[in-house]
């Protein structure tokens, strides 16, 4: 994943993070425990030199609470689909 760090981490540029933000305004859909919030954010940051880190609503998390998290709400994590790769968005949106 450190591609992903612009120029492999070479300008100075050591690190990528990228958050989607969830709407949670529905509170009979919330995942259990996030009731309260009106928007939930995941995070992961990729850190040249290997390492990871992920965030939920801003606090660090274990990489498993987020996979709970997406489960929690039907999302299958470990579907080769779920992850959608840098340049494919567009492909993707134009799919039939």
């Amino acid at each position: 994943l450190q591609e992903l760090v612009y120029k492999q981490g070479q300008s100075r540029v050591t690190k990528a993070t990228v958050t989607i933000i969830f709407d949670n305004s529905d509170k009979k859909s919330s995942p259990l425990g996030y009731e309260q919030f009106d928007e939930i954010t995941v995070s992961r940051q990729v850190v040249i030199g290997g390492r990871n880190k992920y965030m939920i609503n801003g606090h660090t998390a274990q990489q498993n609470r987020v996979k709970n998290l997406f489960h929690s709400v039907q999302l299958n994590v470990n579907n080769p689909h779920f992850l959608i790769m840098q340049g494919r968005i567009t492909k993707v949106i134009n799919m039939k």
